[in-house]
């Protein structure tokens, strides 16, 4: 799999920059959805900021998430989903052009 464009800490700052509105999105999508699954935080090839414009924050429900992201259950986002409660926690992937992506785990507190 191709390397993130991001570091681990870079994309870490942006999930502490933008975490009330990927705790949003998430719940407005299992509410919409009735499904679980993970906010993509879709990056870009430059201009990377810790700023989001809305596109790039989006829900995808567990079924959708084969047309993201394709070895979601070899890279272990599948059981992330699967263990996780959305009433609590938020599963937010970030994925890049070359098809890279990483997933993180939080609290919605």
């Amino acid at each position: 799999m191709p390397e993130p464009l991001d570091s681990k800490e870079e994309q870490i700052q942006v999930i502490e920059a933008n975490a009330d509105r990927i705790i949003a999105v998430a719940k407005k999508g299992y509410i919409d959805f009735k499904e679980k699954g993970t906010v993509v935080i879709l990056r870009q090839l430059e201009n990377n900021t810790t700023v989001l414009e809305d596109w790039q924050i989006v829900f995808k429900p567990i079924v959708l998430l084969p047309n993201v992201v394709s070895d979601w259950k070899e890279s272990g986002l599948q059981d992330l989903i699967i263990k996780y409660n959305p009433e609590t926690s938020v599963i937010c992937t970030f994925l890049y052009p070359d098809g890279a992506h990483t997933s993180y785990h939080f609290s919605a507190d």
